[in-house]
């Protein structure tokens, strides 16, 4: 899980404050990939009380929400939904003055309407005592929730900020395994601000992109100049041999010029 920015822990404090003070329904937005999950963990782990937690991904109908939730109290599923809200009103769950709420339901935006309906009601007290519930989704369920009949909802909006270049660099910090932020790396921002995983994935990518190529380049350089010092020591090489070559040859043809002079021996006079 990636460390919590300045921005995101801000964002659990907002959500804190709007279930303590609001005491109905809370609602966290944000893009996909931006991060909701994880500040929901936070929230949980941060918060001395388990709240009861749904993947509307997974829910049907009123009834199965009603008895996914009853299992999860630890309530017998039987009788009619109306029993088995009373049995779970009569519930003791944790006060939502710790900052906690009672119910979390997971990719909210996909829940029916009549489920949404439910819910709704829990907060408003239809069934006895107001729940408090976090709906964690898309931006689209703000408007489903606002459209509702017959009783339209108004919950308190929590929106996940994008990062900005403070998150950026506190993240990067604070993993330590990304290469320091430059101005690329910046540019790479704007279009990966609602997406931090992305966002360093792509950074961390870019960095090694980059430090390859200048790799790539002293490597360049250098096997270019040493092709350089080769053809030098190679032209010397073969000048020296010329050289060598001419020097041997003229003493050669000294020498034979020395062996093939003429010399004139005088001849003694005969006296007799």
């Amino acid at each position: 899980m990636l460390p919590l920015v300045r921005s995101q822990r801000a964002c659990v404090e907002r959500i804190r404050a709007a279930v303590r003070w609001a005491k109905g329904m809370v609602v966290l937005v944000g893009a996909p990939g931006q991060g909701k999950t994880v500040i929901v963990d936070v929230l949980i782990s941060k918060g001395p009380v388990n709240p009861l937690r749904l993947e509307g991904e997974f829910l049907g109908d009123r009834t199965d929400v009603i008895l996914r939730m009853a299992g999860l109290a630890g309530l017998r599923p039987e009788g009619a939904n109306i029993d088995m809200l009373g049995r779970l009103q009569s519930k003791k769950f944790p006060s939502p003055e710790y900052g906690v709420p009672e119910v979390i339901v997971d990719d909210a935006h996909n829940l029916q309407d009549d489920v949404l309906q439910l819910f709704h009601e829990l907060t408003v007290g239809a069934y006895g005592r107001r729940w408090s519930i976090l709906f964690v989704g898309e931006d689209q369920l703000v408007s489903r929730l606002q459209s509702l009949k017959p009783l339209p909802c108004l919950p308190s909006i929590v929106r996940l900020p994008l990062w900005d270049q403070q998150d950026l660099e506190q993240a990067v910090k604070d993993l330590q395994s990304y290469p320091e932020v430059s101005d690329l790396a910046s540019r790479v921002l704007k279009q990966y601000a609602s997406q931090p995983k992305q966002l360093l994935r792509a950074i961390n990518e870019t960095e090694r992109k980059d430090l390859t190529k200048s790799r790539v380049g002293r490597t360049y350089t250098r096997r270019r100049g040493s092709r350089f010092s080769t053809a030098w020591l190679v032209a010397a090489g073969m000048v020296f041999v010329t050289v060598l070559g001419v020097f041997v040859f003229a003493q050669m043809g000294a020498d034979h010029d020395v062996a093939n002079t003429k010399t004139i021996v005088p001849l003694a006079p005969n006296n007799n």
